[in-house]
């Protein structure tokens, strides 16, 4: 009973995003079939600032960075702090995008979802994927707008770019090549990719910072 109620909410919730839309002039949401076995509700085909708003992102991005180029050097600054502190490659991905962006979450509760990814999940170095890769898309997941199918789209680019620079994803491959001299490489690479589609997708928020003087 509860569990219909909430459905019944959520889809009058849903219906009145929709009538908003309508009303501001925009084209109407499209939603996939209601009857949705699991009871997920899916965007068809929906333009991408109405998909922001229907479906907004976990965590919000704010940063007082205004431009693409301010964001990566933050980026930059946030990896190098965390050389030598014993962080894996997937917690420098993760905690480097959450310091620049903002998060909800502590440090040490972000290294606590993310460490046991670095050396391709469980410091295997085998044909897992790289940790600094995992790190990164878990992090898109926080503050990506949009359904599952965007973030599916999203998490691709990423994938793709990364595979192209480093010319695989798997853990093994990486370090027996270049042992841990190129886990920077992969952390920056995996976390600016991250960012520039954020920043493209206008899921992150610029704020200026107020100085007054006294």
């Amino acid at each position: 009973m509860e569990y219909q109620r909430l459905s019944i909410l959520t889809a009058l919730a849903l219906a009145g995003i929709q009538t908003s839309f309508a009303r501001q002039g925009n084209a109407p949401l499209s939603w996939a079939s209601p009857s949705d076995s699991e009871g997920n509700v899916t965007a068809k085909s929906i333009d991408a600032d109405s998909l922001r708003y229907a479906f907004p992102p976990a965590f919000q991005a704010v940063t007082p960075h205004q431009s693409l180029d301010s964001l990566q050097a933050e980026l930059k600054r946030q990896i190098e702090a965390r050389r030598g502190k014993h962080y894996g490659c997937s917690a420098v991905s993760l905690t480097a995008i959450a310091a620049t962006l903002g998060s909800v979450f502590s440090e040490k509760q972000l290294r606590s979802m993310s460490d046991s990814f670095s050396g391709g999940i469980g410091h295997k170095f085998s044909q897992g994927t790289c940790g600094a890769l995992s790190g990164a898309i878990m992090a898109l997941g926080f503050y990506a707008s949009g359904d599952k199918e965007k973030h599916q789209r999203l998490a691709g680019e990423v994938y793709e770019e990364f595979k192209k620079q480093e010319g695989t994803v798997a853990c093994g491959d990486i370090y027996g090549k270049f042992h841990f001299g190129r886990c920077n490489g992969c952390i920056l690479c995996a976390v600016s990719k991250v960012v520039e589609l954020l920043y493209r997708e206008g899921d992150i928020q610029t704020k200026t910072v107020q100085i007054t003087n006294y």
